[in-house]
């Protein structure tokens, strides 16, 4: 069982407050409460710190970012605030209005939202031209990556925790050719993972339960070889961190805000586009890309290569529980299944599997599924991954609906094929019609990599 423990904050009732301006501040307002809107823009990147005499550079060669008076909501404030505004996805008014307010209050990731182009290690700003992914430029010079989990946190057995962490890993797996393996501290990992709270000596300390949820390092910039912190990924430990979807009141989803802080880590900084995982506040379960974040991490690392690909029509499938469907028909190339109201069922697709070619044993790669439903009450929930009757994979909590035309799910630690290749897949279905419990399953299959 996990340990019980005691949470850090800046406040009694143990929330912390990421920006304390009152609302209504506009150009011109001047005083205390323009302070924290403005340390707030300049801790996401917004505003530049003040230049000091001891930087040793001359001003043009420190940032390209407005920097500002404290206190004084000058035109550097509300140009910050609005590209803040754009950045978030909200009606730009350059003024504190409540939406802009509440959006600052909300639970994020602690990465700046604009990187200075000074920093050598990071070399992209936000355009605020572009709507789409940002990378960093930074990259890792392997494909073949190492992590390490230094604490495993309070709140979750460790087992859960190494499957969010696995299962964040294999979300950005299914869709390049980078791998992800566990290895022991001793091994020298190349990405930490660690659980702490407030200041844990990496210069960005932790805040307290509801603020800055995590934050990850950026890989080097090619050619710099890596360095000790780049890549690693904290997770405040001030938190309540949870598996279950939907989470409980004032928990958070530990595989969704993986999935975002090691997009960080594999080079891809805060996207503006509303959806994306690498959106910078946290909105609840997201435990698939977006269309951004795939054009994102291919833009850095590219695709993956495919020694033999396999695929069986949706009429292979085959229904765990049966006296839970209310009907299972198979057309020409694909089975349509109707759950009886309330019910949960597996489904399971075995596919051929080339395990052994030309005396060179195959990897498994991404499998894929390619079916639609009839609604939120037929929906896709889990998909697990197996070579025999081994788990490779679990995606656990996708709760996939609607039309699906190609989904797919990755192994983060790129296993060698050993007896066969299976995808199993658990589903949920509502009340409600019987076409709104329907799931048309068209097709299934796997790509084997060399």
């Amino acid at each position: 069982m996990a340990a019980t423990k005691t949470k850090s904050s800046k406040k009694s009732n143990g929330q912390a407050v990421l920006m304390a301006s009152p609302e209504g501040l506009s150009k011109g307002s001047t005083g205390n409460d323009v302070k924290p809107l403005q340390e707030y823009l300049t801790r996401f990147g917004y505003l530049a710190p003040p230049p000091s005499k001891d930087d040793g550079k001359g001003l043009d060669e420190l940032e390209l970012r407005s920097t500002t008076k404290p206190g004084e909501f000058d035109e550097a404030t509300e140009e910050a605030l609005r590209l803040f505004q754009q950045m978030a996805g909200l009606e730009v008014t350059g003024e504190l209005d409540a939406p802009t307010r509440e959006k600052m209050l909300a639970p994020r990731c602690g990465n700046p939202d604009i990187t200075p182009l000074t920093n050598t290690n990071i070399a992209s700003m936000v355009d605020p031209d572009i709507a789409g992914f940002v990378a960093t430029g930074g990259r890792w010079p392997t494909n073949a990556l190492r992590y390490a989990l230094q604490e495993t946190g309070l709140d979750l057995p460790a087992a859960s925790v190494r499957q969010a962490i696995h299962q964040a890993f294999s979300t950005w797996a299914g869709w390049t050719g980078v791998s992800f393996r566990e290895v022991p501290m001793a091994n020298g990992p190349d990405i930490i993972i660690r659980f702490v709270a407030g200041d844990h000596g990496d210069g960005n300390p932790f805040d307290g339960a509801s603020g800055i949820l995590a934050h990850a390092f950026f890989p080097p910039v090619p050619p710099n070889t890596p360095i000790p912190i780049q890549g690693d990924t904290h997770f405040d430990e001030a938190e309540t961190w949870t598996i279950t979807v939907p989470p409980g009141a004032g928990q958070f989803d530990l595989t969704t805000v993986a999935i975002h802080e090691f997009g960080h880590a594999l080079g891809l900084n805060h996207s503006p586009v509303v959806g994306s995982v690498m959106e910078a506040f946290y909105g609840g379960p997201r435990r698939v890309l977006h269309g951004d974040d795939i054009a994102g991490i291919t833009s850095i690392y590219g695709g993956y290569s495919i020694a033999e690909a396999s695929w069986v029509h949706g009429t292979a499938i085959t229904v765990e529980l049966p006296t839970r469907m209310e009907s299972v028909r198979r057309f020409g190339f694909f089975t349509r299944l109707i759950g009886k109201p309330n019910t949960t069922n597996w489904f399971h697709f075995a596919l051929p599997t080339p395990v052994i070619v030309s005396n060179d044993r195959k990897v498994i790669g991404p499998c894929m599924l390619r079916f639609q439903t009839g609604g939120t009450n037929a929906v896709v929930r889990d998909v697990h991954i197996y070579d025999g009757e081994v788990r490779v994979a679990a995606h656990d909590g996708v709760n996939l609906s609607g039309i699906q035309p190609f989904r797919r799910f990755g192994v983060a630690h790129a296993p060698e094929v050993l007896w066969g290749a299976g995808i199993s897949i658990g589903v949920t279905y509502g009340g409600g019609t019987a076409a709104s419990r329907t799931i048309d399953m068209i097709s299934a299959g796997c790509d084997f990599q060399p």
